[in-house]
C-alpha cells in the first residue's frame, strides 16, 4: 500500500538545521553527567570495580487521559486498558467535567461506587488506582463553561447566581482532592468565547482570574495551577491566548504551566500535516519559544492523531507524526509534559469516537504509534549504563534526568551492593560508595 507521507513532509522533518536542534535539545535538556565513585572505608579508590546503572524513573510528564478507568462492559478488557496505559505512562489526567461529576446538586459522584456514566469514573476510583500503580495525576477542569461537556443542566444561567456555585465546587473538589492530586486545570478554553454561543455558559467578567483566586483560596499552597487553551493557541499571530495569560499573570494570580492542545480530530486534518501545510516543525518551536517569555513549563495538554481508515498506511502515518512531534516537544527546554488524548479508538466524546484516534485498537491491542512511543518513552529516553571503576575509582556516564539504582559488582564479599542517585537539570551529580 502506498504511503501517505509525503516528501514536503519528510524534507520538512529531516532539515539538517531541524535534527541538529532537536537531537542537541534532547541532549543538552534533557541530560545530565554524572559520575560514581568506589573506594574502601579509608578513602582509598578502587578500580576495576563494575557498575551497573539503571533509570528507574523520569521527571517527564507522559500522560493520556483515564476516562475510559473501568468503563468496559468485562473485566479482561479493563485489565488490558490498565496494563495498556501503565506500560506506557507515568501520568493521568482525571476527568472532573460538572456535567458528569454533579448531573443532581447537591450529591457529586466522588464515591467509587456512584452510579457509572461512560467516560466519567469516580474520581475516588482514579485516585485510588492512580496511588496503587504509582501515576502521576492532572486534574481536568475546574471551570470550563462549555454547556455540552462541562456545565450540568441545574447551573443558572445567570452568572451572578452561579458564580458563587462554581467557587462552592472548587472548595469541595479541593476539600478532598487537593492533597492528592498535585495539578489542575483551573480553567480550559476562555480563548473559544464559549460565553458568545447558544453552546456556552455566560460567566463574570474576567472569570479566568477569579477561579485561579478561588482555587489559590481553598486548594494547598504547593498546588500547580494552569490554564489550557484549544490548539489554536499554537497560532501565535493571534495574540489572544497570550493576552489571556499576561492578564492573569498582572493580577498577581499564581499560575503555575501553560497548556497547549493540539487536535487534529479528522483524517483531512492530518492529511494537511503530512502535506507539509500545517503544523510545520519550525512553526510548532516558534509557538514554543513564544511562550518561553512567561517562564512558565510548557504542557502540550490534548493530544488527537487520526490513523486514517485504519489501513496501513494511516497506522504508518499515525506513528510517524507522532514520533516526530514527541521528539520536538521533548528536546525542548521549557515543555514539562506530553498527554495524548483517548488512548483507545472508539472511545472518545461522542464526535471524536468516530475517528480512528487512538494507541491503541477497539480491541485494545497495541497500534504502530503505541509500539513508538513506548520505544521512545521506555527505551530511547531512559539510561542503562555498564562498565568498572577506573584507576581513580570512577565510573562516568551521561544520563536522562531521573532517579537511578546503582549495582555494583566486584570480588569483594559485598559485590552486589546498592545505591542510588539522582540526575537533575543544570548539575552534574556525584554519588559516592564505600565497600
Amino acid at each position: 500500500m502506498s504511503s501517505i507521507i509525503t516528501e514536503k513532509y519528510n524534507a520538512l522533518w529531516s532539515d539538517p538545521k531541524l535534527v541538529k536542534r532537536i537531537d542537541e535539545g534532547i541532549r543538552i535538556n534533557r541530560q545530565s553527567d554524572a559520575r560514581v565513585r568506589v573506594t574502601n572505608f579509608e578513602g582509598k579508590p578502587l578500580p576495576g570495580i563494575g557498575i551497573k546503572v539503571e533509570q528507574q524513573d523520569s521527571p517527564f510528564n507522559f500522560g493520556a487521559n483515564i476516562f475510559k478507568l473501568g468503563d468496559f462492559p468485562e473485566d479482561t478488557l479493563n485489565l488490558k486498558y490498565e496494563d495498556a496505559f501503565c506500560n506506557i505512562f507515568n501520568r493521568a489526567t482525571v476527568p472532573f467535567y460538572w456535567r458528569g461529576l454533579e448531573p443532581e446538586q447537591g450529591r457529586p459522584r466522588f464515591s467509587q461506587h456512584s452510579v457509572p456514566i461512560a467516560r466519567r469514573p469516580p474520581p475516588d476510583r482514579v485516585v485510588q488506582f492512580c496511588q496503587d500503580k504509582g501515576l502521576r495525576m492532572h486534574g481536568h477542569t475546574l471551570v470550563w463553561n462549555y454547556r455540552k461537556w462541562s456545565t450540568p443542566d441545574w447551573l443558572p444561567t445567570d452568572p451572578e447566581q452561579a458564580a458563587p456555585l462554581w467557587e462552592k465546587r472548587i472548595q469541595e473538589i479541593a476539600e478532598r482532592y487537593g492533597d492528592a492530586i498535585a495539578s489542575w486545570d483551573v480553567v480550559n478554553e476562555i480563548a473559544c468565547h464559549y460565553e458568545k454561543n447558544p453552546d456556552g455558559m455566560a460567566m463574570l467578567p474576567n472569570y479566568g482570574s477569579t477561579a485561579f483566586a478561588w482555587s489559590e483560596k481553598y486548594f494547598p499552597t504547593e498546588t500547580r495551577f494552569d490554564i489550557n487553551e484549544a490548539t489554536g493557541a499554537w497560532d501565535i499571530e493571534d495574540p489572544e491566548y497570550t493576552q489571556l495569560i499576561e492578564g492573569i499573570l498582572k493580577e498577581k494570580r499564581r499560575m503555575g504551566a501553560i497548556g497547549l492542545q493540539f487536535h487534529k480530530f479528522k483524517d483531512k486534518d492530518l492529511l494537511k500535516v503530512l502535506a507539509g501545510d500545517n503544523s510545520r516543525p519550525m512553526d510548532l518551536l516558534d509557538a514554543l519559544d513564544h511562550y518561553t517569555k512567561f517562564n512558565l513549563p510548557l504542557h502540550v495538554s490534548e493530544i488527537t492523531l487520526t490513523s486514517p481508515e485504519n489501513n496501513e498506511a494511516g497506522l504508518a502515518a499515525q506513528a510517524e507524526v507522532a514520533k516526530n512531534l514527541y521528539r520536538l516537544w521533548f528536546s525542548h527546554a521549557a515543555v514539562e509534559g506530553i498527554t495524548w488524548w483517548n488512548l483507545p479508538d472508539g472511545c472518545g466524546a461522542p464526535g471524536e469516537h468516530k475517528v480512528y484516534s487512538g494507541l491503541l485498537f477497539e480491541d485494545l491491542s497495541p497500534k504502530p504509534a503505541y509500539h513508538v512511543l513506548q520505544d521512545l518513552i521506555h527505551n530511547e529516553w531512559r539510561t542503562t549504563e555498564e562498565g568498572v571503576t577506573d584507576a581513580d575509582g570512577y565510573f562516568n556516564f551521561r544520563g536522562f534526568h531521573g532517579s537511578y539504582r546503582i549495582i555494583t559488582s566486584s570480588q569483594w564479599s559485598d559485590s552486589g551492593m546498592q545505591s542510588a542517585m539522582t540526575l537533575e537539570p543544570g548539575k552534574r551529580t556525584d554519588q559516592l560508595i564505600f565497600l
